[in-house]
């Protein structure tokens, strides 16, 4: 069995494919930062807390990637919890289809995009934030706020004593390196985040998925290393090819693991419009409609 990792006083994580960060509060209930994949981590949650002596209460949910929320049901039908979650995100925890309906751009998502990595079960939402600069009491203990939008349409950073759950904000080393490609949903917004992550002044960091780290600036500068290889990756892709999954495939020839199913390629297609419209912001690259197809073209002028 799993069982809580201790980062400071009251303060703990639960690691796995994706973290969850927990915050003990003074009569034994426990805050959660987030709840997993699915049921199943979820149970496995569950177990940990109760070897803790611990009783879920809140839960505050950073952003609304289904690996984030996916354990959100599991939670509010076996506990009386809270659910807090950011403005815009709440959305999508109340209606998860929308996740792989907008990644499909827009359209009716085929059954393959409806599982689990992309479309949580509902989650009821008791509280919307807006992940300012600031303060949120949840359950009578002041979390500090932080916005880390970039990765997802908004997300939040959660900061408790000296430790900070970043969420995908950042990601460790490892996770870096077996996806190569980051994705975001914004780029300028990822690097403004990551930015503002090398300035907060907590001790330890817990990313969404990888090891906490004490080191935040080389964690921050080794995220941005990949971000800029994948826009250099992009630039070349552009240079070889014009539609969007001509460059999609460019790109992806380069990686040691390319997408293998629908589900990793339309997170790759989403991210790589990412970086388009970011080479288009820098007036790099032009969209261009030619009797009926939408190309990418390199900007001469």
């Amino acid at each position: 069995m799993k069982n809580l990792v201790e980062l400071a006083p009251h303060t703990y994580y639960l690691p796995g494919s994706v973290n969850v960060g927990v915050i003990a509060t003074a009569d034994g209930g426990a805050i959660l930062v987030d709840s997993g994949a699915d049921k199943n981590h979820g149970r496995t949650l569950r177990k940990a807390l109760q070897a803790a002596g611990l009783e879920p209460r809140a839960l505050v949910n950073t952003h609304a990637h289904a690996d984030h929320y996916g354990g959100n049901d599991y939670f509010v039908r076996n506990f009386e919890v809270s659910v807090w979650a950011p403005s815009f995100e709440e959305a999508i925890l109340r209606y998860p289809y929308l996740e792989p309906m907008y990644l499909f751009g827009g359209a009716a998502p085929p059954p393959a995009l409806q599982n689990k990595w992309l479309m949580g079960k509902p989650s009821r939402v008791d509280h919307v934030y807006t992940p300012d600069e600031g303060t949120l009491e949840v359950a009578g203990v002041l979390l500090n706020v932080h916005p880390m939008s970039g990765h997802a349409v908004v997300q939040a950073a959660i900061g408790y004593g000296s430790v900070c759950f970043a969420a995908d904000a950042f990601f460790g080393a490892e996770v870096l390196a077996k996806y190569e490609v980051p994705f975001t949903h914004n780029v300028p917004q990822q690097l403004a985040s990551l930015e503002r992550l090398a300035d907060l002044p907590y001790e330890v960091f817990v990313p969404g998925h990888g090891e906490p780290t004490r080191d935040i600036q080389r964690a921050v500068e080794l995220n941005r290393q990949y971000i800029f290889r994948a826009l250099d990756l992009v630039r070349q892709a552009v240079r070889e090819a014009d539609t969007t999954s001509d460059i999609v495939h460019a790109l992806t020839a380069r990686l040691e693991s390319p997408p293998e199913n629908l589900s990793t390629y339309v997170l790759m297609h989403s991210c790589v419009l990412a970086y388009l419209a970011y080479l288009v912001e820098l007036g790099e690259v032009v969209p261009v409609v030619e009797k009926g197809t939408l190309k990418w073209v390199v900007n001469t002028a």
